[in-house]
């Protein structure tokens, strides 16, 4: 509290999120939207809006949201679902290799534009705020799916406002899937359950309550009252006592998650969020940072019928607050709240024994990196409500220092240095520790190293006993007072992309840069 009170005083008192850069988006060069392209031959097709409506998220009044709809034009109908029949929360499951093409309509009250996270497609493509389209206008999408099977998802990504329109409802799932995976014989249909986890607040009305617009609060990041699951607030599934794939996906604004199973069981992982794994790994705990995806087995058949299990989580906030105890839902169950739980039915139990083989990775070598011995460098740092990415914020649209310049074709090693040290409060010069969960555009990497300053504190060690610091992956978590070292390959696409933290509010206040990809 003495901190948040320094803070409060400090910044400029009342600044809303909207004056901050906005200068840079107004004397932008308006873009014309894409359009589609007759030479593209698509195999699938979709329309997908944004707009507005009601949902029972909690007992009594609907909450009004912004959300994604649509209908398939071309290809199966079953491209596009709704999780648990939500209505609200799409899910598009595509092929690799796919050519697909996305009518997006905007219907909302101000601009907006769609993020593909995770997939490996043209700048164009990509959801890069400056392609914002107003409303009533339409931005056609054609890219071809080049992804390995796996649990990517869709958001908006305009400038300074997409924590909000994240917040009031608007994300999707994109699954992929391949012949590795098939071969894998992983469970399907009623056994695959995608798993959104959200937090969110509400008034007495059921209605969305957000952060307001001082800056201090933007700072902090969003911490919500309620934890949701595929968008209710008592998330509860009948299973069959057999094997099923669960797609955990924090979709959060800013809180990191750190979850186990109520009955001890460890977690067996599939994939991260570039998709499968090799071979299944063994996990007791899961730490899941903002836009972080894990694909896990578990088998229900050792437990009898009407048994129960719970998925239980603490909740962080980006200054690692353990705020578990003050949110609401569930009784506590040894310091974590149950999320989710499942209800094991009455058909005879089927063990299922989880593949040997998952698949196997593309080629990705330190020893082909063109820096593998001096890394390319981001520092990430706050000081006194400023958030930077190497001493710079988000400026205009397209700008490209010369450090964020990189050649198609070539392999990199990245640091995320984090080195604002974790317990020591405020640091030096008003510079706050935080968790951030970093993501690139346009690439899968693979973490190399996470290293620590000084000696771990029981926290650190407790949230990073649950990284997933294998597999390829499009988020990490970097704590305070951590360096992590990622390598990655910038192949098919030359163009303009993004790195930036993913809670979505210091994404929003600047903690972002553009980088160019030169063929």
């Amino acid at each position: 509290m003495q901190r948040r009170n320094f803070l409060r005083t400090a910044l400029l008192s009342g600044l809303s999120l909207n004056a901050v850069g906005s200068r840079a988006f107004a004397q932008m060069p308006r873009i014309e939207p894409a359009t589609a392209n007759p030479a593209f031959q698509a195999d699938v097709e979709i329309a997908l809006s944004a707009q507005r409506g009601d949902w029972a998220l909690l007992p009594g009044a609907q909450t009004s949201l912004w959300h994604y709809t649509g209908s398939v034009m071309k290809g199966d109908a079953g491209v596009l679902s709704f999780a648990d029949g939500s209505g609200h929360l799409p899910i598009l499951r595509l092929r690799r290799g796919q050519r697909v093409r996305v009518y997006f309509e905007n219907n909302l009250p101000e601009a907006t534009i769609v993020h593909w996270h995770g997939l490996n497609i043209p700048q164009r493509m990509d959801g890069h705020p400056m392609y914002a389209i107003e409303n009533g206008q339409r931005y056609v999408y054609e890219f071809e799916v080049d992804n390995r099977a796996g649990t990517y998802w869709f958001h908006p990504h305009p400038h300074e406002r997409t924590s909000f329109q994240v917040y009031q409802g608007m994300a999707g799932l994109l699954l992929v899937t391949d012949e590795e995976e098939e071969r894998a014989s992983l469970p399907t249909g009623e056994q695959d359950v995608p798993l959104v986890i959200q937090d969110r607040s509400f008034d007495e009305h059921n209605q969305l309550r957000y952060i307001g617009n001082m800056r201090h609060n933007w700072m902090m990041g969003f911490s919500g009252e309620r934890v949701l699951v595929n968008g209710s607030a008592d998330y509860s599934r009948q299973v069959s006592r057999t094997a099923h794939r669960l797609r955990l996906f924090n979709g959060s604004n800013a809180t990191l998650y750190h979850l186990r199973w109520s009955h001890g069981q460890a977690f067996t992982v599939l994939g991260t969020d570039g998709g499968l794994l090799e071979q299944a790994r063994q996990q007791e705990t899961l730490t899941l940072g903002v836009g972080e995806r894990v694909d896990v087995w578990v088998d229900f058949s050792g437990l009898a019928a009407a048994a129960q299990v719970q998925l239980l989580a603490e909740s962080y906030t980006p200054s690692l607050e353990n705020f578990t105890a003050s949110q609401e839902g569930a009784a506590l169950q040894d310091g974590a709240r149950p999320i989710a739980r499942f209800l094991m039915s009455n058909v005879p139990a089927t063990a299922v024994a989880p593949p040997g083989q998952l698949s196997v990775y593309p080629s990705l070598s330190r020893s082909e990196a063109v820096n593998g011995n001096a890394p390319r460098q981001v520092q990430i740092s706050m000081r006194m409500g400023s958030f930077y990415l190497n001493n710079r914020v988000f400026g205009g649209m397209q700008d490209v220092a010369d450090d964020s310049r990189v050649k198609l074709g070539t392999t990199e090693v990245w640091e995320f240095a984090n080195d604002a040290r974790m317990g020591m409060g405020m640091g030096m010069g008003g510079m706050m520790q935080m968790a951030h969960p970093m993501h690139v555009h346009n690439v899968q990497f693979a973490v190399q190293s996470r290293t620590s300053s000084g000696q771990q504190s029981a926290l650190h060690r407790h949230l990073s006993a649950g990284f997933t610091d294998y597999g390829l992956k499009d988020v990490v978590v970097v704590l305070p007072g951590e360096r992590v070292q990622v390598l990655m390959k910038f192949e098919n696409h030359a163009g303009l992309y993004l790195y930036h933290c993913h809670i979505l509010e210091h994404e929003d206040l600047g903690m972002m840069q553009n980088y160019l990809v030169e063929a």
